[in-house]
């Protein structure tokens, strides 16, 4: 048995390491295509040799391609808009969990419903609103429309229902109000719930193109419009600059997950087992 138990950990083992190093290969060639000489040929080149060249490729991608630029933008909105989502979110599930109110089971399955819709759907009145409210091209034209997010409050939720209710009404008999409540005892049993919605919706919000690119225009250059731009076939720029704006822009979201990367796995767990 002890034989048959330690065959299934290697072949787990081995399959895990397999799986990786697939999911790593596209970071692997992106960073040996930049730290590599201009002479090496680029779907030859595997190993990176040349730091020199690969440091000065990313300074040209950060001033020529305007990914530094680009980068604060897009961290300013997506960090804006994280918050947002943090709080709405936060205070749903909080009143979904604890507190009967009328059609609350209808408005709990609109809200689930809501994320098999695609944004297609709604992205044409949602503009025509943007701009009729004159917030083209700001912060809060592109944040505001993706504050409401049915799978945080759905992952929320999941943290809130191993809390007993009696928490909620021993707080009622000594006093605290509702926001009382909220503040001092459901956000902080929210935390691994709070960090996994952090790390899910700053790389989901980070990654978007659709909506950034139809609502700005000149003064806001997000991340990810700047990379599609950079990428047609009238914008000519060394390839290898090209790719160290890629690698430049990964940064920050591969940053975040790896940080709380724990989090996310036991959030999306949980979710999975109980929903």
């Amino acid at each position: 048995m002890k034989t048959k138990k330690k065959r299934e950990q290697w072949i787990l083992i081995l399959l895990a390491a397999a799986w990786g190093l697939v999911c790593l290969f596209p970071l692997w060639v992106l960073f040996s295509g930049t730290f590599s000489l201009d002479t090496n040929n680029l779907t030859r080149t595997f190993f990176p040799n040349s730091l020199t060249n690969g440091i000065a490729k990313c300074k040209e991608a950060l001033v020529t391609v305007e990914i530094a630029a680009s980068t604060v933008h897009t961290l300013i909105y997506t960090s804006f808009t994280v918050a947002g989502i943090l709080v709405i979110s936060s205070l749903a599930a909080y009143e979904f969990t604890f507190y009967h109110f009328p059609l609350k089971r209808l408005l709990f399955g609109l809200l689930m419903a809501s994320m098999m819709l695609p944004q297609v759907l709604y992205i044409i009145p949602l503009y025509r609103l943007v701009f009729a409210m004159k917030l083209a091209d700001t912060f809060a034209g592109i944040s505001f429309p993706m504050m409401v997010s049915a799978l945080s409050v759905f992952v929320m939720m999941q943290f809130l229902e191993d809390l007993p209710l009696s928490f909620i009404e021993s707080a009622r008999i000594d006093g605290a109000g509702h926001f009382q409540i909220y503040g001092r005892i459901v956000l902080p049993l929210m935390r691994n719930g709070i960090l996994t919605t952090v790390v899910l919706m700053f790389m989901k919000i980070w990654g978007q193109y659709l909506w950034p690119a139809l609502v700005t225009g000149q003064k806001l250059k997000p991340i990810s419009v700047t990379i599609s731009n950079m990428l047609n076939p009238n914008f000519w720029i060394d390839p290898r600059t090209k790719i160290a704006a890629m690698l430049i822009a990964m940064i920050p979201p591969m940053t975040i997950y790896l940080t709380f990367q724990r989090y996310v796995i036991e959030g999306i767990t949980m979710s999975g087992v109980k929903g």
